[in-house]
């Protein structure tokens, strides 16, 4: 897809582009895998509030992942903040989940050029759901967070839209390598666009 020919098409985003993407999608929607693959090839960062997170050799953070204790809006943005401390460019996945991380961007001034959200019906994230066998992934509970997911996504969307972030919608139904061509042949449309 880039090795093709890599003078056009996303690639033009690392030559000539500072952008910071914003990847949205409900549990099972392949956002992670999707966004981490295009860093990958664009040889950005990727991150990922779960994965600082998880990864973090921050005291305070592994104390609090010890005991179970919730992590507040500020500490989040803080964590990924650090992260994003002189990039120009970052895919970023799971931040923000509530309106006030949102917020958050808007009042440091975090310039978040495109919200790339991958949509997939409900019937077929339970399906890919419950294929993955994990204990918390039971019809009750994936409702639970498709419900959750919602209401903050509608929150942040349109509080980030209309501070003048673009949204672009995939569909995310389909084989990875066809989401993630859909993916980048929808960022690609939307940047010659603009250079028109």
């Amino acid at each position: 897809l880039f090795r093709s020919d890599p003078t056009r098409g996303v690639f033009f985003m690392v030559y000539y582009f500072r952008m910071k993407l914003l990847f949205l999608g409900g549990p099972g929607t392949g956002k992670s895998t999707v966004g981490n693959r295009l860093a990958n090839d664009l040889n950005w960062p990727w991150i990922s509030s779960g994965a600082i997170l998880r990864e973090s050799k921050e005291q305070w953070v592994i104390e609090r992942l010890k005991t179970a204790q919730l992590f507040d809006d500020e500490m989040v943005s803080e964590l990924v903040f650090s992260r994003l401390s002189g990039i120009e460019n970052a895919i970023i996945d799971g931040y923000p989940r509530t309106l006030k991380q949102a917020e958050i961007i808007v009042d440091r001034g975090l310039k978040i050029d495109y919200i790339v959200e991958l949509v997939v019906p409900f019937e077929e994230i339970m399906r890919r759901l419950s294929l993955r066998g994990r204990s918390q992934d039971v019809p009750e509970i994936i409702e639970e967070r498709q419900a959750d997911y919602e209401r903050s996504r509608n929150e942040i969307v349109a509080y980030l839209v209309g501070n003048g972030v673009k949204l672009l919608t995939v569909d995310g139904v389909g084989e990875v390598d066809e989401v993630y061509k859909r993916t980048v042949s929808i960022i690609r449309n939307e940047i010659n666009n603009n250079l028109k």
